[in-house]
C-alpha cells in the first residue's frame, strides 16, 4: 500500500523549523485568538462543494468586522457537461464579483472522504506528519490503494485527518484544470468547519450542529470537552443522527443542535438568510475557510506545488525588497549627490561670510588707494605742467618775433590760443604748425585790420596732447 501525504501550510511550517499558524493550546488558548486575528483578517475566498449532481459555489470577502457573502452560485448537473462549458459559466460568475484570478477552495463530497481524528499526546507540529504516516494503514479501509492525506491540528494533543483516493483527487484536479478553474486547496467539509468557526471568535465549549442533503444524509458536526472534533455522515433520520452524535460527544441528550449555516459566522453578529441549500452552507463555509488563510489553517489535500494562490501579500516581500533597492538607488544616486552638494554650498557660504569682513576691508583699501594713485597723478600732471607750459611760451616767443606783438596768451592742456597784432596774419598759422610744439592751427576769430596792422585771435593745439579735454 502507498499513501501520499499533503500537509496544511502550518504543517511544512513546522517541519522546516518555523512555527505553524494554528496550533492549538487548549480552550485557554482559543479565547485569545481573536485579540490579534481579527487585525489581520482580509481576503477573499471562493469556494466550490462538489454535490451529486450540482456544483455551489460562493465568494466571501472577509474583514476584521466580519464575513461578506458576495455571491453565490449553482452550475447544474455538470457531470454531464463538457467541463469547458460549466468552467466558463463559473469563470462569468468570478468575473461578476470583480474576482476573475480567485483560486478556489475545492470540498470533495464527504462520501469520499475518510475523516479520522488522531490523538497523539505531546507530538509537536513538525513531528506530527511522521507520527501519523507510521500509522495510516490503519486510517482507511482501502487495502493497497494509494492514497492522498492532508491533517490540520484540532487540539492540543488532537489532528484532524482526512483520507481521499488519490486516483480521484487526480481526476478532479484534471476536470477543473480543463474547465480553467485555480484551486489553492482540496478539502473536506470537517476541516473548513473547525477553521471557519474559530477566525472571528473563540470555539463555545461545545458544539452540534447539522446539515441534511436532498438525499436524506446527514452530516454532524461537533465540539465537546470529550472530543475535540466529531464529524459523520448518517443516513438515518436526522433525530437519530444526533441523538448518536450526543452521545458520542457525551454532552446533554437535551444538548440544543443548529443547522451549520446558523454555526458558521456571520457578518457583524447578524443572522441573515440561511443558505438555500445544504451545499451552499458548506460553499460558504469553505469560502469563509479560504479567505483567511492567514489566520487559521485547514488540511489540504492537494500537493503544495499544484496549488494555486491569489494572495496578495505572496508579493509583499518581494515588492518591499524592490522598494528598499530602489530607494536605495535614488538615495545614492540623487538624494547623496543632492546632500553633498547643498553641504558644499553651505560649507562655501560659511566660509564666504567669515571673509567677508576682510573683503570688505580689502575694497575699501583698494578704493582708497586708487584715490591716491589719482591724486598723485593730478599733482604730478600739475608739477609738471607749468615747466611745458614754460617750453610752450618760450616757442611762441621764437616763432613770433617782433614785430609781431601778442597782446595774450592762454596756454591749456591740450591747446593755446594766442592773441595779437601783426603787418600780416594769415602766414602766422603756417609758422606755428611748422613748430615741434604746434598743430592744426586756425584763427578763432576772423582777422580785423586796424590802421597799418591787422588783429588776430589764433587756436593751435598742442603736438602730443590731442584728444584731452580742456579744463
Amino acid at each position: 500500500m502507498s499513501a501520499t501525504r499533503y500537509e496544511t501550510e502550518a504543517g511544512v511550517a513546522a517541519r522546516s523549523g518555523t512555527s505553524a499558524s494554528t496550533p492549538a493550546k487548549g480552550a485557554a488558548s482559543f479565547l485569545l485568538l481573536p485579540v490579534w486575528r481579527r487585525a489581520i483578517v482580509f481576503g477573499t475566498g471562493f469556494g466550490i462543494v462538489i454535490g451529486e449532481r450540482n456544483l455551489e459555489a460562493a465568494i466571501v470577502r472577509a474583514r476584521p468586522s466580519g464575513p461578506t457573502l458576495t455571491a453565490t452560485t449553482t452550475v447544474a448537473d455538470f457531470r454531464n457537461r463538457p467541463a469547458a462549458e460549466w468552467g466558463a459559466e463559473l469563470l462569468r460568475f468570478l468575473a461578476g464579483a470583480a474576482e476573475n484570478r480567485l483560486a478556489a477552495t475545492l470540498l470533495l463530497p464527504r462520501d469520499e472522504v475518510i475523516v479520522r481524528t488522531v490523538t497523539l499526546p505531546g507530538v509537536s507540529d513538525k513531528d506530527a506528519a511522521g507520527a501519523i504516516e507510521l500509522q495510516i494503514d490503519n486510517l482507511h479501509p482501502w487495502g493497497d490503494v494509494e492514497v492522498a492525506w492532508g491533517w490540520s491540528r484540532a487540539g492540543r494533543d488532537d489532528l484532524v485527518v482526512g483520507l481521499v483516493r488519490k486516483e480521484r483527487l487526480d481526476s478532479y484536479e484534471t476536470l477543473f484544470a480543463e474547465a480553467g478553474i485555480l484551486l489553492a486547496a482540496v478539502t473536506f467539509s470537517t476541516a473548513v468547519i473547525h477553521s471557519a468557526i474559530r477566525i472571528w471568535s473563540a470555539a463555545p465549549a461545545s458544539l452540534l450542529c447539522f446539515n441534511t442533503d436532498g438525499r436524506g444524509q446527514t452530516e454532524i458536526y461537533g465540539e465537546s470537552e470529550s472530543r475535540a472534533v466529531f464529524s459523520a455522515g448518517f443516513s438515518v433520520a436526522p433525530e437519530r443522527a444526533l441523538a448518536l452524535s450526543r452521545a458520542e460527544l457525551r454532552i446533554a441528550p437535551d444538548y440544543p443542535a443548529r443547522p451549520l449555516a446558523e454555526a458558521l459566522p456571520l457578518a457583524g453578529g447578524k443572522t441573515p438568510a440561511p443558505p438555500s441549500s445544504p451545499s451552499a452552507a458548506l460553499a460558504y463555509a469553505a469560502a469563509v475557510a479560504g479567505a483567511a488563510t492567514r489566520v487559521t489553517q485547514f488540511a489540504n489535500l492537494l500537493p503544495l506545488e499544484r496549488r494555486a494562490s491569489h494572495n496578495r501579500l505572496q508579493y509583499l516581500i518581494p515588492g518591499i525588497l524592490a522598494v528598499l533597492l530602489v530607494s536605495a538607488l535614488v538615495a545614492v544616486f540623487l538624494v547623496f549627490p543632492a546632500m553633498e552638494r547643498r553641504r558644499y554650498r553651505e560649507d562655501l557660504d560659511r566660509a564666504a561670510r567669515q571673509l567677508e569682513p576682510a573683503v570688505s576691508r580689502a575694497q575699501t583699501l583698494e578704493k582708497r588707494v586708487n584715490s591716491d594713485r589719482l591724486r598723485i597723478a593730478a599733482l604730478d600732471e600739475f608739477r609738471r605742467r607749468p615747466q611745458a607750459d614754460l617750453a610752450v611760451l618760450n616757442e611762441l616767443t621764437r616763432l613770433l618775433p617782433p614785430p609781431i606783438w601778442t597782446s595774450a596768451v592762454e596756454i591749456y592742456p591740450d591747446y593755446a590760443i594766442v592773441s595779437g597784432e601783426a603787418d600780416q596774419a594769415a602766414p602766422l598759422l603756417k609758422v606755428l604748425d611748422s613748430s615741434p610744439f604746434f598743430q592744426n592751427s586756425e584763427f578763432v576769430l576772423s582777422v580785423t585790420r586796424n590802421g597799418p596792422v591787422e588783429q588776430f585771435r589764433i587756436k593751435t593745439a598742442r603736438r602730443g596732447r590731442m584728444g584731452r579735454t580742456t579744463p
